[in-house]
């Protein structure tokens, strides 16, 4: 049977000092019984401040898995709960979320035999659609808007993107129309509903420069228009994130680099329909806080290097590979976030830049950050603050994001990633600076359990500024048996 457990505050805490009363807040916390040996588990945060949980449990006697989704409330408490009557072979891929469904993407027994469950949210009514996609071999990203499918995937026969249109009353998917080759990457997949469009951006390369093309199509798949937004100078446009709007409105942020079109020299912001006309180019050198996670002598002589190399019209000697965050939208204008890595352990270097684009044949052991860097922009695209989230610590597998990130209605913005038992976090507002990260031990349903084993530990934004922290361990209890659970723990900032 789950277990709910509301965690009092101790009266120690209240009475603490004011820096302590700032500590997030972590009042529920549920555990669930599954075993990370057996079962996978999805978190998904919801619009109307709920939790979806799709989870598969697989039998080591080689019986046929079990598959359910739950939705749990803001409390923590379960509203509903499906049973799925699925393939065992079905895997998880990714979901998207169009009030009121969800709908979750489910590879199936075949590798080109893909499942779509629509998911009601109020009510958990479901709706399967099962689809063969002919040579396609993954699916990297989809929307859905108005019930119609746009999805981004890897063709196995030319190895290349595409870009698909799917109305499941119809069946067979359609190519949408763009430039197909190796040497291109889809760099964002924009879903406007208000608006009844969807916008794609294209990055286009020859290995040597780079351009970007954005183009836009209907809810049924018309292409609506198409802009190519072109070089500047020696400046190749990399990646880019597009905001919602008409097309006289949309804005690009993005990233450009130079000679080697896997390195990153800076952003831009740049209108749309005027290409690159009226872009503006930002390096590292000019923001405040983009070297902060060197030491003070070491970012000065870096500084100092990197000025006196322009002014003799060289390149700057630092150029980054950056993981770019999805565009936020917030009070004051957008949020551009970007995590700087590096692959390690030899290999090749993946030329990913972007989870929609396509990495390399050979693989590297993993990837280590630096920090994240973040921008601050108003509704007109110009560049308000800028700052640093030092992340020397992590490392990942694969190039996935490695933190979380959440704005507040007062301009603040949260940051946080999880590592075993703990979660570690910022809350910075415009540029102040700060080099020290907070960490926050994850509360525990009795103080005197002992956990063995962590597994799996991760963190989203659930809604407004409260977030989940969730994952598997293994502990004692008070008898000294062990248990294997699935723990949700909700903290608010």
């Amino acid at each position: 049977m789950i277990r709910v457990y509301f965690l009092l505050l101790c009266l120690l805490i209240l009475s603490a000092e004011p820096l302590m009363a700032q500590e997030p807040d972590q009042s529920l916390r549920i555990e669930l019984p599954f075993d990370w040996n057996k079962t996978s588990v999805e978190v998904i945060a919801l619009p109307d401040s709920s939790l979806l949980i799709f989870s598969k449990t697989s039998s080591t006697w080689g019986s046929k898995a079990t598959f359910n989704l739950n939705k749990y409330d803001a409390n923590l408490k379960q509203v509903w709960s499906k049973a799925l009557d699925i393939p065992s072979e079905c895997e998880f891929i990714r979901y998207y979320t169009e009030a009121p469904y969800t709908y979750l993407a489910l590879s199936g027994r075949k590798t080109e035999e893909y499942k779509f469950l629509q998911v009601h949210i109020p009510t958990g009514n479901l709706k399967l659609v099962e689809q063969e996609f002919k040579n396609i071999d993954s699916i990297y990203e989809y929307g859905v808007i108005q019930g119609n499918y746009f999805i981004i995937a890897h063709n196995s026969k030319d190895d290349n993107p595409v870009l698909l249109y799917l109305n499941p009353d119809h069946k067979e998917p359609q190519i949408l129309p763009t430039l197909y080759d190796q040497r291109s990457s889809f760099s964002d997949l924009l879903i406007d509903k208000e608006h009844k469009r969807v916008d794609v951006v294209l990055t286009e390369s020859n290995n040597r420069i780079s351009r970007l093309q954005v183009k836009s199509f209907d809810v049924y798949g018309k292409l609506i228009s198409n802009h190519f937004i072109l070089q500047n100078g020696n400046r190749s446009l990399l990646n880019a994130e597009i905001t919602p709007g008409d097309s006289t409105s949309k804005l690009l942020f993005g990233t450009f680099g130079t000679r080697d079109i896997r390195l990153n020299q800076g952003f831009f912001v740049a209108d749309v329909a005027s290409g690159v006309v009226n872009a503006d180019f930002y390096d590292m050198l000019q923001l405040e806080n983009f070297y902060k996670y060197m030491k003070p002598r070491r970012e000065k002589r870096v500084r100092a290097r990197e000025k006196a190399r322009i002014k003799s019209g060289k390149e700057p000697l630092n150029q980054y590979r950056l993981l770019l965050h999805d565009l936020m939208p917030t009070p004051a204008g957008y949020l551009l976030a970007a995590e700087v890595y590096s692959p390690y352990s030899g290999g090749s270097v993946s030329t990913l830049n972007y989870p929609l684009l396509f990495p390399s044949s050979r693989r590297t052991e993993g990837y280590k950050r630096s920090h994240l860097v973040l921008l601050g922009f108003d509704r007109a695209g110009n560049l308000v603050w800028d700052n640093n989230f030092p992340m020397s610590e992590i490392t990942t597998p694969t190039l996935t994001y490695a933190v979380e990130i959440a704005h507040t209605a007062d301009e603040k913005i949260i940051i946080a990633y999880p590592d075993e038992n703990k979660i570690f976090y910022q809350v910075i507002q415009g540029n102040t600076y700060q080099n020290e990260v907070s960490e926050l031990e994850l509360l525990r349903l009795d103080a005197d359990e002992k956990i063995k084993d962590t597994y799996d530990p991760g963190v989203i934004r659930w809604y407004g500024s409260t977030f989940a922290a969730f994952g598997f361990k293994n502990k004692n209890n008070k008898s000294y048996s062990e248990e294997k659970v699935f723990y949700i723990n909700k903290i608010t900032f």
